[in-house]
């Protein structure tokens, strides 16, 4: 062959190798989709699918036997490979559940014990460390973030707050509007492992801003990345290292844990027409703080708790937490959203105002909420994806009826419903799983 036709053939195939490299790659993102990119590994979701709770707290047995049924049923209505749940009331963990399996072919069943991915319910879990570093005065919700890192990788961000942060009115990009080449193939892609939640930023630093900070409302996980950056900072100490002291230490939590392999995680599944498929290995270190995080039912409904506790998070900073934030305009956004929770006011379905957040990751989906006028924490967990999310999660309402019905609380009355606000929602509550 002569040089000329090895030349020709090189400038021919080389573009075209780096082509089909690149959909190796993104195959896998593109399959999550597409079951027809999926053909192989599905296996039948089991009719039979066991049942395990924890130690019922006193009183509540015949709350614990209601909720057993409605688990039940409702796991054979939704076809999940698990569904586990979780409620604290008046500031203690009263009942933990889970049915169906972790693991379907090994048949490991799903426990109370079993860690979920919990997609951007790790908001909440972000936003409870920045209340209290805002009640230690580490951290002013107002200040510009330039404050407190000295180098932003992009200087549109020096004057965003972490109150817009937190809130969502920065003006950052999502996922859909990011121009960053880099960034935008590693977040299909997912496999790029992030030891300091600063390398997150890179991913997005290049994307200008959707509008001025303050006038407009983007929900988007790179908010509250850039938000656990300047928790860091200010503090002087790695992301993980301050959830680990600021929030599961006092709580003495053995969750949320960044997402990895652990002997106690579920594993994750697509599920279609009764059967269900593993989902791909990712890495979701790269957004940990705005959906990398994975829990137990049971410890997220303890942290709700946490909450409604003044000596964990001060009456004003709660108050400013759980407030929907106003535009610049004095409009409140568009989804009622305050600082890392929603909240949603009492309708005639849902008669009570409760803050909550859900979350959607990779083949699982969870919810945490917190109803202050009842003392009451509840957390949901699947390891699967069901559309629309109300249909697998709205079950919360039943199960907040049981555990809020004297009479299935062995007949011992409840305290009446009181409002949330800068008093004490719950007098008296003090978290029995807490240092002193």
């Amino acid at each position: 062959m002569t040089t000329r036709r090895k030349i020709t053939l090189a400038v021919f195939c080389i573009p075209l190798l780096g082509v089909f490299a690149l959909f190796l790659t993104l195959y896998p993102k593109f399959a999550e989709d597409n079951a027809w990119m999926r053909p192989f590994g599905w296996l039948d979701l089991p009719e039979q699918r066991p049942y395990t709770e924890s130690e019922v707290a006193a009183g509540y047995r015949g709350a614990a036997d209601r909720a057993r049924d409605i688990v039940q049923d409702h796991l054979q209505e939704i076809n999940v490979p698990a569904f586990s749940a979780a409620i604290a009331v008046d500031g203690k963990l009263v009942w933990s559940a889970a049915a169906g399996y972790a693991d379907l072919e090994q048949k490991r069943k799903a426990t109370p014990n079993t860690l979920f991915r919990i997609g951007s319910t790790s908001k909440a879990v972000t936003g409870t460390l920045f209340a209290r570093m805002v009640d230690d005065t580490l951290v002013s919700l107002d200040a510009p973030i330039s404050d407190y890192i000295n180098d932003l990788p992009n200087p549109d961000w020096a004057q965003i707050t972490p109150r817009q942060l937190a809130s969502h009115t920065a003006g950052i990009v999502g996922y859909e509007e990011n121009r960053d080449v880099m960034g935008v193939y590693a977040t299909m892609r997912l496999h790029n492992k992030s030891d300091d939640v600063a390398e997150g930023l890179e991913y997005f630093d290049d994307t200008e801003l959707l509008y001025e900070p303050g006038t407009d409302f983007h929900y988007s996980s790179f908010d509250v990345n850039l938000l656990s950056v300047v928790l860091q900072e200010a503090r002087g100490a790695s992301f993980q290292d301050l959830i680990h002291d600021g929030v599961l230490r006092p709580l003495r939590l053995g969750s949320p844990l960044p997402d990895a392999p652990h002997p106690d995680r579920a594993l994750f599944y697509h599920t279609r027409d009764g059967r269900a498929q593993q989902w791909r290995e990712v890495d979701l270190s790269m957004k940990l703080a705005g959906g990398g995080f994975m829990a137990t039912p049971g410890d997220l409904a303890t942290l709700g708790a946490a909450w409604l506790d003044d000596d964990f998070i001060s009456p004003s900073t709660r108050r400013q937490f759980w407030t929907p934030q106003p535009l610049a305009d004095g409009s409140v956004n568009e989804q009622n959203y305050a600082l890392n929770w929603r909240v949603s006011e009492a309708t005639d379905e849902v008669p009570y105002t409760y803050m909550h957040h859900g979350g959607v990751s990779k083949g699982s989906m969870a919810l945490l909420a917190v109803i202050p006028e009842k003392c009451m924490s509840i957390a949901l967990a699947i390891n699967t994806r069901v559309w629309p999310f109300s249909r697998w999660a709205g079950v919360f309402t039943e199960l907040v009826r049981v555990f809020d019905d004297s009479t299935s609380v062995d007949d011992q009355p409840r305290l009446p419903d009181r409002k949330h606000g800068g008093a004490a929602p719950c007098p008296g509550v003090r978290l029995n799983s807490m240092v002193d």
